[in-house]
């Protein structure tokens, strides 16, 4: 019982000190379900796909109030409108979105895992306080298009090497499995228009990003797991050319002057908990997981001060942390028999949004499927 309570503390303390990061926490919508720990099995594939989508309307302020979704930045006060400056932004964000993953094991532990999300982002229903006519004639200047976007394409691509090990060598519990990974983030999916205001990167935009992998989990009564999680993404800096903040007075949604930036993106941290009940009713698993996400602050580097105030820029609320509380539910069927080589699976799931502050309050639903093919019995 020592042996087993020692082996439980270095996977937890293992755990703490590594990290789950795919292409998954972003600010318009609320966050997917993370992944459980590897299964154990030598040569062992696995393929898995989601497929879901939501919109709204409405996102949360920094203080987590509820507000129209281009206000979640506070009011959108442009000084170069002039008599214009303040402006009601109102509209529509509407998500479609697939997550596809490959797992393959080898012997010992080990294995290769891929993720790719394919996403499609679309605002629509755009309206202000002044005739739309009058409100893209004041950005035309700029060289701004105001008109609806949809962003489609992929996210960005995560490669891993991992080792994972379920140990069931235990006397009160039925087994504590754990997880560990490393690799890269690459930068795959299309990045954001600057010359279209409702522009979204389906990705990270353009960054390279360095994720660290961990999980773990216990399971009691032959149907009861529990399991918790950590997660950090850091990503590289990148020289973009970006619509800044050049007005201390200025604020909300709207940037209008391009300058070349180095961008040191803030790195994302994603972490909770999970109870799940495994395969009761004939097949079916049923998990309700709670999800904390968060980006911390982004800082800008002009590369010409004189040209760009360094203080005003990073001033742009846009550039702040961002934070997410998120329930997952999913309801899954197993088909898999005893002894079978073959397993497939499909389910339903639903992500609710209940607080936050600079997102989006999107939640989303959809349904999933995978397989799993077990090369060696």
């Amino acid at each position: 019982m020592k042996y087993s309570l020692y082996t439980l503390a270095i996977i937890i303390i293992t755990s703490a000190s590594c990290v789950l990061a795919i292409d998954n926490p972003h600010f318009y919508r609320a966050t997917n379900m993370f992944l459980e720990p590897r299964l154990e099995h030598d040569y062992l594939t696995t393929f898995a796909a989601t497929i879901g989508g939501g919109s709204t309307d409405k996102g949360r302020n920094a203080c987590n109030e509820i507000v129209p979704i281009f206000d979640i930045y506070g009011p959108n006060i442009v000084p170069a409108f002039g008599a214009n400056a303040n402006l009601s932004l109102q509209g529509t964000f509407k998500i479609i979105e697939a997550n596809l993953s490959f797992a393959q094991n080898l012997a010992h532990g080990f294995f290769f895992f891929f993720h790719l999300p394919v996403r499609s982002l679309t605002f629509k229903n755009i309206c202000t306080n002044l005739p739309f006519d009058t409100f893209t004639s004041l950005l035309k200047p700029f060289g701004i298009n105001a008109q609806p976007q949809t962003s489609n394409g992929v996210g960005d691509l995560t490669s891993w090497i991992g080792w994972t090990h379920n140990y069931q060598e235990t006397e009160t519990i039925d087994f504590i499995d754990s997880t560990v990974m490393t690799g890269f983030l690459a930068p795959t999916g299309k990045l954001r228009n600057e010359h279209s205001l409702f522009s979204l990167p389906t990705g990270y935009n353009g960054h390279w990003g360095v994720p660290l992998c961990g999980m773990v989990s216990i399971g009691f009564y032959e149907w009861v797991t529990i399991g918790a999680y950590i997660n950090t993404l850091f990503f590289a800096h990148r020289n973009r050319v970006l619509r800044l903040k050049t007005d201390p007075e200025q604020s909300g949604f709207i940037t209008l002057t391009p300058g070349e930036v180095s961008v040191h993106k803030g790195p994302l941290i994603n972490t909770g908990l999970y109870f799940k009940a495994d395969h009761v009713g004939h097949g079916f698993s049923f998990t309700a997981a709670y999800s904390f996400a968060s980006q911390r602050p982004s800082c800008l580097i002009p590369k010409n001060p004189a040209l760009f105030n360094p203080t005003i820029i990073n001033s742009d609320p846009a550039l702040k942390n961002w934070t997410m509380h998120t329930m997952n539910f999913l309801l899954e069927y197993d088909f898999a028999k005893e002894d079978s080589k073959v397993g497939n699976r499909i389910g339903v799931f639903y992500n609710l949004q209940f607080a936050g502050k600079r997102t989006f309050n999107t939640n989303v639903a959809g349904g999933t499927y995978g397989i799993d093919i077990g090369w060696y019995m």
